[in-house]
């Protein structure tokens, strides 16, 4: 009986040493394989941290194995319940750390893009389903680089037994089409009104249009960037701002927000560069025709970063997407951003939405939340919306507002981040912030290459201990002048037809941004500085290299409107170009005058870039004049190249300051009027030279920065 009990006790002490064996050895391989996920950080720390808590694990389990020996249960009970909260804290540690990693890795283990193609029709429109559609006209795009617009829109079409088809080159003379009633449906990206939605005339398109039929595909992603740089050395990294509303990421999107990053890590200095999302430059998924940079993210993030690969002669070798929903939510989950505002403004949420949903920012130094944040990265001029919903007090400094303050505005909201970011210290925290981002940011930087960047913080941090700023961000600028250019090329026959607002950037500031990029990169030798001016009278200014150059030479050359010169006109800019001119003579009527010209073949604002390589230009000649009396045929409205948004009496506003601050309300003029460029954008025929160089007023820079509120952009 006695052997009978004392087995019975120590049956329940063997029973709880071997399950608090397996439960200790669980626990610390888990922990201990949590912990080898961070590659690259605190190596030493790490390996030491592992072998200590094996050490200690086998410990503990000894001196349990000791005490069940032990006729009283007492130690046996106290060390068990020692190892049970201790395998359980070794657990919940791991379960942490494990945790982060896999929201670390999901931020870059994306490797599909998400395509979404639907077909819209306008509001009132009878149709509410894709069996709606009977005869009607369905526009497409004629674009087989396009997988949404043509290769799901054709697949919709052929799945549906639909045939009545209108081809178009481009979705803003589509969608415009479709407004006017001459198609009846037409075959878009699901996101069409964010891409739209900045344009003038587009700022309602959600609510004038409606979806009745949408078709989603998942495909394989075409790595735009393949880098194995570590981040140890210099690297590059283009963060792209998506406008949407909803969560996640479709395959196109607007390139309204893009900021290019060189990083060397050797020196903690950085610079920054903020793109105007209307600069003009050649697109590479668009067989390199010239457009705004904005356009080009409708292709995806592929397309933007080959182009501005080519355009600065630099790799891009990572990229970050983020989603505007993620900026409204990252800054809530940081509790804030201090931020000094310098005029009260208004804006539409994070979901478009105004009224009651309306974001109001006073002026002033202040902790901005979510939204408030989003509105001050996002705002950039005043529409008739916040004329409506605002009221003059956050209306009124429209002066202040443009893409060059928006971008600035953005590198604040960066630096007020990282600020943040710096008190982050514990786990709850950082997993916080990931639950918050992750789902919102999508990056093809590595996993281990984002841990690394722990320690790239780390020293930055040592180096900034006294410092606000954990590096040294030198700020970049585009310095250019506006342009209202005929979107269309001849080499390729693509293009809206459409006189359309560009921000064409001058040469020497792209050089100088360039060079400074390049220096940072460790690419070229630092140019020394050997000289210094101070004066305390004067307020010290932060240098932003390309902001204050003095000589500005424009490549951008733009045909004339040469209806009503004299043939000779157009002969000597002809000569001055490399440009054919074939002239048919034709005659004239009452009013015109022998050798006037009354028609061309190229519209007057075509850039001579984009013209087809014979570079032939014909034009019509007055040879006789009749006594007849002119036909007049109001064709307005079958007139292909004429914006159905145009706005005549906003046309008539022109600026006074200087070349790089004229009206953008004049992207509405169509080919025909006869309103020339500046000497930056279209040359006189006594100055043809493609390299002009124009002396500009000593307030440009600042006139720039100023335009008048009134001015609109057309998308």
């Amino acid at each position: 009986m006695k052997k009978n009990k004392k087995k019975k006790k120590t049956l329940w002490k063997k029973f709880l040493t071997i399950f608090f064996a397996i439960f200790l050895i669980f626990s610390t391989v888990y922990v201990t394989y949590a912990i080898s996920l961070y590659k690259s950080i605190e190596t030493l720390l790490r390996i030491l941290g592992c072998i200590t808590l094996s050490v200690f694990s086998l410990l503990l389990f000894t001196l349990l194995n000791k005490f069940k020996k032990f006729s009283k249960a007492t130690l046996f009970i106290i060390f068990s319940i020692i190892s049970l909260l201790y395998c359980g804290s070794l657990t919940f540690v791991g379960n942490k750390v494990n945790n982060i990693y896999k929201k670390i890795s999901t931020i870059s283990s994306n490797n599909y893009d998400n395509y979404s193609t639907s077909i819209i029709t306008r509001k009132n429109y009878g149709a509410n389903d894709i069996n709606d559609i009977k005869n009607g006209k369905i526009g497409i795009i004629n674009d087989e680089d396009d997988y949404e617009g043509y290769t799901i829109g054709n697949k919709i079409l052929k799945d549906n037994n639909l045939n009545n088809t209108v081809k178009y080159d481009g979705y803003i003379e589509m969608v415009t089409d479709l407004l006017n009633n001459k198609i009846d449906f037409a075959i878009v990206p699901t996101h069409y009104d964010s891409m739209l939605s900045s344009g003038e005339g587009f700022e309602d398109i959600s609510q004038t249009t409606k979806i009745i039929y949408t078709k989603e595909e998942k495909k394989e992603k075409k790595m735009s960037t393949k880098s194995t740089k570590s981040l140890d050395e210099p690297f590059t990294v283009l963060i792209m701002g998506v406008d949407t509303v909803n969560d996640g990421f479709s395959s196109g999107f607007n390139g309204d927000a893009l900021i290019l990053v060189t990083f060397n890590p050797k020196t903690t200095n950085a610079t920054i560069l903020s793109i105007p999302r209307d600069t003009y430059m050649p697109i590479s998924c668009m067989k390199d025709r010239k457009n705004k940079i904005t356009n080009a993210g409708w292709r995806g993030e592929s397309c933007i970063i080959n182009s501005l690969e080519n355009y600065f002669g630099i790799e891009i070798d990572y990229h970050v997407k983020i989603n505007f929903n993620g900026v409204v939510d990252l800054v809530n989950a940081l509790g804030g951003v201090e931020v000094d505002v310098p005029y009260s403004f208004c804006e539409q949420n994070s979901k478009r939405k105004w009224g009651k949903n309306t974001v109001f920012v006073k002026s002033g130094k202040q902790t901005l939340n979510g939204e408030k944040a989003l509105a001050f990265a996002r705002h950039r001029k005043i529409t008739q919306y916040m004329i409506n919903y605002c009221g003059p007090e956050y209306t009124s400094n429209g002066f202040y507002w443009n893409d060059f303050t928006r971008g600035q505005n953005q590198q604040i909201i960066i630096n007020a981040l990282l600020k943040k970011l710096k008190n982050i210290d514990s786990f709850s925290a950082v997993e916080s912030i990931l639950d918050t981002i992750s789902k919102n940011i999508e990056t093809d930087i590595s996993t281990n290459n984002i841990l690394s960047l722990y320690n790239l913080g780390k020293d930055s941090l040592k180096k900034s201990a006294n410092k606000d700023e954990a590096f040294q961000m030198q700020k970049l600028y585009l310095l250019g002048h506006d342009a209202s250019i005929y979107d269309y090329s001849f080499a390729t026959n693509s293009g809206t037809k459409l006189v359309l607002y560009n921000y064409s950037v001058f040469e020497e500031s792209k050089e100088a941004v360039i060079k400074a990029m390049k220096e940072n990169l460790g690419l070229i030798e630092v140019t020394p500085v050997k000289t210094f001016t101070f004066s305390i009278k004067n307020k010290f200014e932060e240098k932003i290299i390309g902001k204050n150059i003095t000589t500005r030479t424009s490549k951008l050359t733009l045909m004339p409107n040469f209806i009503g010169s004299d043939v000779g006109i157009a002969n000597t800019f002809a000569n001055n170009n490399n440009i054919h001119l074939n002239i048919n003579y034709v005659d004239g009527t009452k009013g015109q005058v022998i050798g006037q010209i009354v028609s061309q073949s190229i519209p007057a604002k075509t850039d001579l870039d984009m013209l087809s390589s014979s570079r032939t230009l014909t034009v019509d000649v007055v040879q006789s004049v009749s006594n007849k009396e002119p036909e007049i045929i109001d064709n307005s409205e079958d007139d292909p190249y004429k914006n159905p948004f145009e706005n005549n009496d906003s046309n008539q506003n022109t600026s006074d300051n200087s070349t790089d601050n004229s009206n953008e309300n004049q992207d509405n003029t169509t080919p025909s009027s006869n309103n020339n460029e500046n000497e930056t954008t279209t040359p006189s025929v006594e100055n043809t030279d493609n390299n002009q160089q124009t002396e500009e007023p000593k307030d440009t820079n600042q006139a720039q920065e100023n335009k008048d509120s009134s001015q609109e952009t057309t998308e």
